[in-house]
């Protein structure tokens, strides 16, 4: 029997026990091994094989001629390869809610994502899930886990409402990343959840909302039947019909990724009655593998599909893209202490993965100090040890006239955010939903900005020959007119004095609204973070702001928060809203609450 020497040679540099043991992530490296010597046993091994001497002197020729490495595999070997390889991780996936009907696999992603409380409203359409919340379902029994409360609103809207307030007040810095969840039936079910969807999205709300829908099987207009996905898309970051109970476990963990990360919004995720009931069989996560992977995203298969994808070792793997054909995130299939999960892959490479990946790069855009007529961009990292950084830091320095204005971004970045106006001695201005990241009694404290906010920032904003924004978006209502807003900042980016600095998670975010002269596409916490790294070392700064701060308490000075008061007549007081506010703070605060 005559031995191909390619076989022979893959056989020689297999010997080793470790070249059958699998690694943690699920992937091919697309490097080939140089062929290494061979000891003696190597010969024992072969000749144990051959029983009839056939292969034996093929074996001693390659044995003592000097070899050369197996041949490359092709690249289509390597993604074939790393394609069965995930497929077979994602069945592994799958095993785990086998045996589940669809609203149990619902339920079960829930507590996975670490929730604890739900709204809604019930009706036909979804009573297979809402069966799953009932304290007596032996169910819980199995989990391990106490029941998740479930809360009946008075309709619909207010239980949207109600998620989004429950959002917004969760810790931000918890286990889990806040999120509001809501239940509800389908037609006049979704339809009463436009408005607080629609708010969802304006105010970066998190939330996931499960409506029931008319059964896969059921005739043309039936009862309470509506086009929910087509509704509810423009006013979520993604909105999905499930096709079948085998891709539940990835819609729920896309749909809570996608609500929770990026900038944060609402999804909604459609939920046909009879899918419902349907039960996760082993013949269904076979063919879920094998027809429901395809290599292109296909809206008209399902939400899921292959990527090919590079470690930066060279490594091919294949990542399961999830989303819609045209916008849609990759992740890779790891184990974690012997369990297969699902793990965002960073990319950059679209608008929409840039949106929720930041890059930590930092964007300059200026003509002043270089005296061309063109605007000129450069591009950096955000890190001390890069000169762009460093540029912009010694920009906010050198600042007489600085703003901060701080965003949503900065909710979870108090401390930091804290620390960094101390430093530099910077007014802080916020916006609407940014109140409370930085304490309104604090010195540097210029409330809230805008059309509905105080007159001292709104003066400063538009004399600041510097401003910070940190997660905000340039709202039209802290603008106003765009062509009329901070014309000092302008000024001074024209002399090379100052400027407009963003920092924001996303990237369409840049020159969206207002052309900032530095964009970091970045959190706030980390750009935060990184600045004060670096301004902790400089024991003997002395900020240029003196005089900024004397002029802010001489605006606050002349144009105070006005609370109204009334007299009493006839023994009773008027109360206006304001001054029940002011004296619950005043209580709250005597409290030492």
């Amino acid at each position: 029997m005559k031995f191909q020497k390619a076989a022979l040679l893959v056989l020689l540099g297999s010997t080793s026990a470790a070249a059958f043991t699998p690694s943690h992530k699920f992937g091919v490296r697309s490097r080939a091994t140089a062929l290494r010597s061979t000891a003696v046993k190597d010969e024992d091994l072969f000749k144990g094989l051959d029983r009839n001497g056939a292969i034996e002197k093929d074996v001693a020729e390659l044995i003592t001629a000097s070899g050369s490495p197996p041949p490359k595999p092709s690249r289509e070997v390597l993604e074939a390869n790393a394609a069965r390889i995930t497929k077979a991780g994602v069945s592994d996936y799958m095993k785990k809610y086998e045996g589940l009907s669809g609203a149990a696999i619902v339920y079960l992603k829930l507590l996975e994502n670490g929730v604890e409380v739900v709204n809604g409203y019930s009706g036909g359409a979804v009573l297979p899930l809402l069966d799953q919340f009932h304290p007596d379902n032996p169910r819980h029994k199995v989990i391990g886990k106490p029941p998740i409360r479930w809360i009946t609103n008075s309709n619909e809207s207010s239980a949207g409402h109600i998620a989004e307030g429950y959002a917004k007040s969760m810790p931000i810095n918890g286990k889990f990343k806040p999120v509001g969840v809501v239940v509800a039936t389908s037609g006049p079910g979704v339809t009463n959840l436009i408005t607080p969807l629609q708010d969802g999205i304006c105010d970066g709300v998190p939330m996931v909302v499960l409506c029931g829908q008319a059964a896969t099987n059921a005739p043309e207009d039936a009862f309470q039947s509506a086009p929910a996905v087509e509704m509810t898309k423009p006013c979520t970051k993604w909105s999905y019909q499930i096709k079948s109970a085998a891709e539940v476990p990835f819609v729920m963990d896309y749909a809570f990724y996608v609500a929770r990360n990026g900038r944060p919004g609402p999804v909604f995720v459609d939920l046909p009655k009879d899918l419902q009931n349907q039960v996760l069989s082993p013949e269904m996560i076979q063919m879920y593998t094998d027809t429901k992977l395809p290599e292109a995203p296909s809206d008209s298969i399902g939400m899921a599909s292959l990527k090919t994808a590079m470690r930066d070792n060279g490594e091919i793997f294949k990542a399961i893209r999830l989303g819609y054909e045209d916008k849609g995130l990759s992740f890779e299939m790891i184990k974690e202490d012997g369990e297969p999960k699902l793990v965002p892959v960073a990319s950059s490479k679209d608008r929409f993965n840039a949106d929720h990946h930041t890059t930590n790069r930092v964007i300059w855009t200026t003509n002043a100090l270089t005296g061309e007529p063109e605007p000129i961009t450069k591009e950096g990292n955000l890190d001390m040890k890069d000169r762009i950084t460093t540029d912009m830091l010694n920009f906010i320095k050198r600042a007489k006239k600085p703003v901060i204005i701080a965003g949503q971004g900065c909710n979870d970045s108090e401390e930091e955010l804290k620390y960094f106006a101390e430093k530099l001695r910077i007014p802080v201005t916020t916006t609407l939903h940014a109140l409370g990241c930085f304490d309104e009694r604090h010195e540097l404290a210029l409330n809230m900005m805008g059309m509905h906010g105080h007159p001292t920032p709104n003066f400063m904003v538009q004399e600041a020959d510097l401003i910070i924004n940190i997660g905000s978006r340039f709202d039209d209502r802290i603008t106003g007119r765009m062509p009329d807003f901070v014309p000092g900042a302008r000024k001074a980016a024209e002399l090379g004095v100052g400027g407009i600095i963003h920092v924001d998670v996303r990237l369409s975010e840049m020159a969206k609204q207002i052309e900032p002269h530095f964009f970091v596409h970045s959190t706030g916490k980390n750009f935060l973070t990184t600045l004060n790294e670096a301004l902790k070392k400089e024991t003997d700064l002395v900020p240029q702001t003196d005089k900024w701060v004397a002029k802010m308490k001489t605006l606050q000075a002349e144009f105070p928060v006005k609370v109204p008061h009334f007299p009493t007549i006839d023994g009773k007081t008027r109360m206006s809203a304001q001054s029940v506010i002011s004296e619950m703070d005043r209580q709250i605060l005597d409290a030492g609450k």
